[in-house]
């Protein structure tokens, strides 16, 4: 395989010397027997972002078996997944990459060969380091640095010290390809992200597309947590989502909704939500900006100051600010100076005028009757103005959830999506209520979310983030560098990116439409930093080997649920190949040679809010010590209970659960308000409208923003431009995660996925109604081609019951085509080649789920 990668020799010599070692002796024969050197090793997975506790056995320096670390079930995780149990094989896997490689051809394609050489780690550095120097002296802001799942594993703080040392604004991490929309939904409705259903109180979870038994930022908690609240508390779980995944199979009633008309369907349940008058009033009234006066622009009506929201004083029948002794109308029409007003609540509830469960059914496919009981289900469910005593505290008890993870928020109008869902939970009062949606992210805790976006404009940033184009794009977009890259000038970027560093990312593949990705990347220098030849590394032009969790040093990032919390590290546990750098070394060594060593600490020191223990200028730190210097800092322990433990856990007690959120930020007079009504959307589409005319941005559809940045969400928003365009394609396409594959990118060799747990874990078919594939003369097993207006690719249909007849659905993470991975690696089909990029021009978002296509025989 040569500079490929070479056999696993060390491993595999490693392991036959155990095995050898444990053979009973001859009979007749007295032999010395070798007694093996057995540990327990506490550490954590990292190959997806759920980050669960693990146990490791190592004999004689070999990993035999992963288990969960029982420890870890009282804050996070009760099992791991397939990945995690196996994740040994990708550590042994043999095809790794063990050296540097340096690319000899300078043309840059799929079908090129890069000519790879081996060369030294001081060449590689060297090579790498007077790039980095040039472009320093030149414009720094020409460096890129990309990271996918590489951010957990040394974790982000340490690369935006990497770049705020450097001086580049271009780091760009990957939430565009999984949630980001989600994220800035929460933030633009309650100024914070991360939610969590509160499952161990709940009667009903409305589950909107997030799919916990497979994939989900949060899977090993909620998988654990769902079962034990359906047996103990008898939750009832209603799955809304167009094919039956593993959660709607285990659910109590599923409900194949069209794809991407589920906004439709939640306004339809609003409707009859406020129609019933089944609503937590008080909540309204009290914690959101539901009385919150509207004038005809749209805009929210403020005091003298320009700043203090106006109500509608029901006590003196005058509109003002909402302090003691004010009593907001909810509801109604007024006239404030002559002019024309509403309360927020009243724009929603007109909004809804036309939005009824029979204009539900013609769009989004679910009968009137569903919606109809599935809204008065939720209501009564949610037990509007029941409360609860939990140890020694009177408390809101809201017991039915709404939640969804990628179903509403992996698309076009992904933002928007999400919002109906917390319009929905806000309507019941259900918001960090006991049984309801948990603000595990801090309620109020980034203000500057409620602001009108900056719209920057020239843009700083190569991907554009926060910009005039994506205004609220506040977790990067990660497909935009190789985009604006090929046009720089076309998005008024005032430099061109020249260099790239990707770090433990396939970005181009994971991101839809991959081939415009590919093609930027023939535009700039790589230097990529993995474990295997990802087709990322194809496109490099100095491939840098990196070490995996299981062998190296992480102060690791951890999930917490609604009642606990951890921190934790990972440690390594062998080194088959004998690798000299990880992704720390790498960077301290970049830095070091720059001349930036101590620029580089100060910065860590920063990024990591570190305030007693701190890097010290002038020396170098080891991984190991790295991440004492950090554990020391934010646990104040000994780095020996890190070593034995793993982690230390702490459980949130009742006051801070239920009381610091909502009830602490929101509730009242003269506090800020969760945002039923985003008037923040609104005005910040006046101020792109203004910016777009002045610099006739040509990049800016003006009715699109518009639509895109209404203050609620509407009909509008279940119709993605495919869906408006693509006539000719009868399929809905969707997207999902499959628990083997699941970002799975450099883990595409294991053995135990591809080969032990069964072929049909090896590869992802291309799955449709037994109806429509009936009427097309498809069969289970038959090759089919799938066409949509990007192109054309080929996979094995698989003909089931369990999805809408106008569907079809096709998990990702994979079609790897890189020549770097094992035959078995390279099975499947890569969706993300035909899907259409329509990123959320809210967040960044990209739209894996609103591409159409055509389905035939190939």
């Amino acid at each position: 395989m040569g500079a490929l990668g070479a056999a696993a020799g060390v491993s595999l010599d490693a392991v036959a010397q155990a095995v050898k070692a444990a053979k009973p002796a001859a009979k007749g024969k007295a032999v010395a027997r070798a007694v093996p050197e057995v540990k327990h090793i506490k550490s954590g997975c990292a190959i997806c972002p759920n980050f669960c506790g693990i146990d490791a056995t190592v004999v004689n320096g070999v990993i035999r078996t992963i288990y969960p670390d029982a420890a870890r079930a009282d804050v996070y995780n009760h099992g791991i997944c397939p990945k995690g149990a196996s994740g040994m094989f990708n550590t042994y896997d043999p095809y790794r990459l063990k050296k540097p490689l340096k690319r000899t051809n300078p043309k840059k394609g799929r079908n090129e060969d890069p000519g790879w050489v081996e060369i030294s780690w001081e060449e590689a550095f060297t090579t790498v380091t007077d790039k980095l120097k040039a472009i320093k002296a030149d414009n720094p802001s020409k460096l890129v640095w990309q990271h996918g799942q590489g951010k957990y594993l040394i974790q982000e703080q340490y690369c935006t010290a990497f770049t705020k040392a450097y001086g580049t604004p271009n780091m760009v991490h990957r939430t565009t390809a999984c949630e980001a929309a989600r994220h800035v939904a929460d933030e633009l409705t309650w100024a914070s992200a991360n939610i969590l259903p509160d499952l161990k109180h709940s009667k009903l979870l409305l589950n909107f597309g997030a799919n916990y038994h497979e994939g989900e930022q949060a899977s090993r908690w909620l998988d654990w947590q769902t079962v034990q609240s359906r047996e103990h508390n008898a939750m009832k779980v209603v799955v809304v989502e167009p094919r039956l995944s593993g959660v709607a199979a285990k659910a109590d009633e599923w409900v194949p909704v069209r794809p991407g008309k589920d906004p439709v369907m939640l306004l339809a349940m609003a409707k009859v939500l406020i129609d019933d008058n089944t609503l937590d009033e008080p909540f309204l009234v009290e914690f959101t900006n539901s009385p919150q006066l509207v004038d005809e622009a749209g805009i929210i009506l403020k005091d003298k100051d320009g700043k203090t929201p106006l109500v509608w004083d029901t006590v003196t029948n005058s509109a003002k600010p909402y302090v003691v002794g004010v009593k907001p109308a909810l509801k109604g029409n007024y006239t404030v100076d002559g002019k024309p007003m509403r309360t927020a609540f009243q724009v929603l509830a007109d909004s809804l005028k036309d939005m009824t469960p029979e204009y539900a059914e013609e769009v989004a496919g679910v009968p009137a009757a569903t919606t109809v009981r599935l809204a008065k289900l939720f209501a009564k469910e949610a037990r509007i103005g029941e409360t609860i005593e939990i140890d020694g505290l009177k408390l809101r008890y809201r017991p039915a959830v709404l939640y969804s993870f990628r179903g509403l928020s992996a698309k076009e109008y992904g933002v928007q999506g999400w919002r109906t869902g917390l319009i929905l939970n806000m309507l019941v009062g259900s918001i960090d209520a006991v049984g309801g949606l948990m603000l595990v992210g801090g309620a109020y805790a980034r203000p500057q979310y409620f602001d009108v976006s900056v719209c920057e404009y020239p843009p700083k940033r190569s991907d554009l983030a926060q910009s005039v184009f994506y205004p609220y794009s506040n977790h990067h977009i990660a497909q935009n560098t190789n985009l604006t890259v090929q046009d720089p000038k076309a998005w008024g970027l005032a430099y061109t990116p020249e260099m790239q560093i990707f770090y433990g990312t396939n970005r181009a593949m994971s991101i839809p439409n991959s081939g415009q990705q590919f093609e930027g990347m023939t535009k700039t220098f790589n230097v990529v930093i993995d474990i295997v030849m990802s087709e990322t590394c194809w496109f490099a032009d100095i491939v840098l080997p990196d070490k995996t969790y299981l062998e190296s040093w992480h102060f690791a990032p951890t999930r917490g649920t609604t009642d606990t919390g951890h921190t934790a590290i990972r440690q390594p546990m062998t080194n088959p190949y004998n690798l000299t750098h990880d992704a720390f070394t790498i960077m301290a060594e970049l830095m070091k040679r720059l001349g930036l060593r101590d620029k580089y600490a100060e910065e860590c020191n920063k990024a990591w809010g570190l305030k007693e223990t701190k890097f010290q200028p002038g020396r170098d730190y080891t991984t190991r010590e790295g991440v004492e210097v950090i554990w020391a800092d934010k646990t104040k322990k000994d780095f020996s209970v890190a070593m034995e433990q793993g982690f230390i856990g702490k459980k949130i007690d009742t006051k801070s659960k239920y009381q610091s959120g909502a009830e602490d930020k929101f509730k009242g007079p003269g506090k800020a308000k969760i945002k039923l009504y985003a008037d923040q959307l609104i005005d910040t589409y006046y101020k792109v409208e203004a910016i777009a005319k002045k610099n006739n941005l040509s990049k800016i559809d003006l009715a699109q923003y518009k639509i895109a940045y209404s203050p609620l969400p509407n009909k509008d928003h279940a119709f993605p431009t495919p869906h408006r365009e693509a006539k000719d394609f009868p399929f809905y396409v969707i997207t999902h995660k499959r628990m083997f594959r699941n970002q799975s990118g450099n883990t595409v060799n294991n053995a135990i996925l591809n080969q032990a747990i069964g072929a049909d874990a090896a590869t992802n078919y291309v799955q449709m109604n037994v109806t429509a594939a009936a009427r097309l003369g498809i069969k289970s097993g038959d090759t089919v081609t799938l066409e949509t207006r990007v192109g054309k690719i080929n996979g094995t249909a698989q003909v089931v019951q369990g999805i809408r007849p106008d569907t079809i659905a096709v998990s990702y993470h994979y079609g790897q085509w890189s020549k770097g991975y094992s035959p078995d690696g390279r099975k499947g089909t890569a969706i993300n080649e035909v899907l259409e990029h329509h990123a959320d021009l809210i967040s960044g978002h990209n739209s894996f789920n609103d591409t159409k296509c055509k389905v035939y025989k190939a």
